[in-house]
């Protein structure tokens, strides 16, 4: 007999436990990039930062949650699968964002008068940290993490709640719910998620029209993305759309000093 739960269970609690993790163990981080062996090592200083209170939190939570109070699939629970399709639609909607969020930092400059917004850094001398950083990291890891606990876990949650049933699979809606109640399930949901999304960015956010234009990048980025994944019901697209926007941030950096960017 299978071990596994009759009915997944998973929900608003696991979204919730994935806040939490990350919360403390990003204290705890801060802790540790004080001591002198890592605060004098820039390198191990990301490493930690990205991988131990970036990834590792919210990845133990997906994990957890599937394996304990789901399917134990990560397509089956959060929508995790990939179809041709989703290369292209993947591909249009990360470079329409990425050409949304120079606009976006460009009204914002105009609104303020401030200087032209600086989101990205020079790709520098050392190549292969580089790749490891804004590519491999930032543009293939990074999306399939944060897509599993934002547009996966998180999206699914909130719709669930408010569908008044528990981990359904992705799109699919109760017999006998209403479409305009599913339809509010959807808003809440992309909203919802993309508002955390950005709140989960917001560590060493400047506090000038910088900080501004990202915000509404951030959020603009998590509304298009939780679009992508409720409208496809699976992550494929959304996790393309998020490779396709980090990675311009890389290639921007090749070949100009300065670019709006998202990590």
């Amino acid at each position: 007999m299978s071990d596994r739960p009759s009915h997944p269970r998973w929900g608003l609690v696991d979204a919730a436990a994935g806040v939490v993790a990350f919360a403390a163990v990003s204290l705890i981080v801060l802790s540790i990039d004080t001591l002198p062996g890592i605060a004098n090592d820039p390198r191990l200083q990301w490493g930690v930062d990205q991988v131990v209170a970036g990834w590792l939190p919210i990845l133990t939570v997906v994990l957890v949650a599937s394996y304990l109070r789901g399917r134990r699939s990560l397509g089956a629970d959060f929508g995790l699968a990939l179809r041709p399709l989703d290369l292209a639609i993947g591909l249009l909607a990360g470079i329409l964002l990425r050409f949304g969020a120079v606009g976006v930092a460009e009204l914002v400059r105009v609104a303020t008068g401030g200087p032209p917004v600086p989101f990205s850094q020079s790709a520098g001398s050392d190549v292969g940290w580089f790749l490891l950083t804004s590519v491999l990291a930032a543009s293939i890891v990074t999306p399939v993490i944060e897509e599993l606990y934002f547009r996966g876990l998180v999206l699914g949650a909130l719709r669930n709640a408010v569908l008044g049933r528990a981990a359904l699979a992705p799109g699919e809606a109760p017999s006998g719910a209403s479409t305009a109640r599913v339809r509010v399930a959807g808003v809440v949901a992309v909203l919802g998620s993309a508002v955390l999304f950005t709140a989960f960015h917001l560590e060493g956010l400047p506090t000038t029209s910088e900080g501004v234009s990202r915000l509404v990048i951030l959020f603009l980025v998590g509304v298009v993305l939780g679009c992508l994944a409720l409208l496809t019901r699976r992550l494929g697209p959304s996790i393309i759309a998020h490779a396709v926007f980090n990675v311009s941030v890389a290639v921007l950096a090749l070949l100009t000093p300065a670019a709006p960017g998202l990590s």
